[in-house]
């Protein structure tokens, strides 16, 4: 199989740009993902470890459904079924969940942010980024240079509800995405979260996505996502489509229940999960209690 070839497949499953890479060691001060830091280590079988971009279109601005998690759990499933065919075709492949974003930046591909995030044309930060260590196929050379706008731009310092960014970078301790491990949040994320799951502020104001034209949910997912039938507790299909992992223990419905009471919405609906077998949805009742009173 060529490199040609492994694109032309990759894209049949949803990547539409791939990098290949030196299976390298990586020095991380931190690892609190416990990512393989020695790819020749883990994989020895491993010729290059191949970066697959999923890259995915926002919604527009206002819009609370995440496409970062829809986009995330089809390209998970998209790398499932990759590796399964390459296998079937003589390619050994398996996941290799690497620091992906300091090996694209040490290949010279793309730009680190202020925010965190990478950004590579024509896809900004809008992308998913997964890892597989693959046989057979050597790494390549890349030059992708991309000039970040942050120093010249302040816009998400300015955007950012949780005030973790600045000119020095993020101070992941205070970003909302740190809080969205668990179902509870606390009351004062609940007051400014903007999104089902996580925060999309940062991207939606950086300059590097300005390009990218915003799409509108299609109406299975409106469907999924609808806030009465959240709040009710019937979260099944929304799980199916975000997946399981960031969703469980009535996670869904407890941000649900936040949001609509922020919107002076639902309050009779919201009073009958106050015998929630989850503990996050009884936490959500009696702030959207509070916050319906006011």
């Amino acid at each position: 199989m060529t490199h040609e070839e492994f694109c032309a497949l990759a894209l049949e499953h949803g990547f539409k740009r791939v990098f290949f890479l030196a299976p390298e060691k990586f020095e991380l001060s931190d690892n609190p993902h416990h990512l393989v830091t020695d790819v020749r280590a883990e994989f020895p079988f491993a010729s290059s470890v191949a970066a697959l971009i999923h890259p995915y279109a926002p919604f527009e601005e206002g819009e609370r459904i995440p496409p970062y998690y829809l986009a995330s759990n089809k390209a998970y499933h998209g790398m499932k079924a990759f590796i399964k065919e390459l296998n079937a075709l003589g390619i050994r492949a398996e996941k290799a969940e690497i620091p992906i974003r300091p090996a694209l930046l040490r290949a010279n591909i793309g730009a680190a942010l202020r925010t965190g995030f990478i950004s590579i044309p024509p896809f900004g930060t809008r992308m998913v980024l997964l890892s597989i260590a693959v046989s057979r196929l050597a790494p390549l050379d890349y030059d992708i240079p991309v000039r970040p706008l942050c120093a010249a731009c302040k816009s998400c310092i300015s955007a950012c509800p949780a005030k973790a960014i600045s000119e020095s970078g993020v101070d992941f301790s205070l970003c909302h995405r740190a809080f969205m491990e668990t179902a509870a949040h606390p009351d004062h994320i609940r007051d400014r979260q903007s999104t089902y799951i996580g925060c999309e502020v940062c991207q939606r104001c950086c300059p590097m996505n300005a390009a990218l034209e915003a799409e509108k949910p299609s109406p299975e997912v409106r469907e999924a996502f609808d806030t009465e039938r959240l709040i009710r507790g019937d979260a099944a299909a929304a799980r199916a489509l975000v997946g399981k992992n960031m969703t469980s223990n009535g996670k869904l419905t407890a941000e649900a229940i936040a949001f609509a009471a922020r919107d002076g919405l639902y309050e009779d609906l919201i009073t009958q999960q106050e015998g929630s077998p989850f503990e996050a949805v009884r936490d959500a009742v009696r702030y959207a209690v509070s916050k319906l009173k006011k």
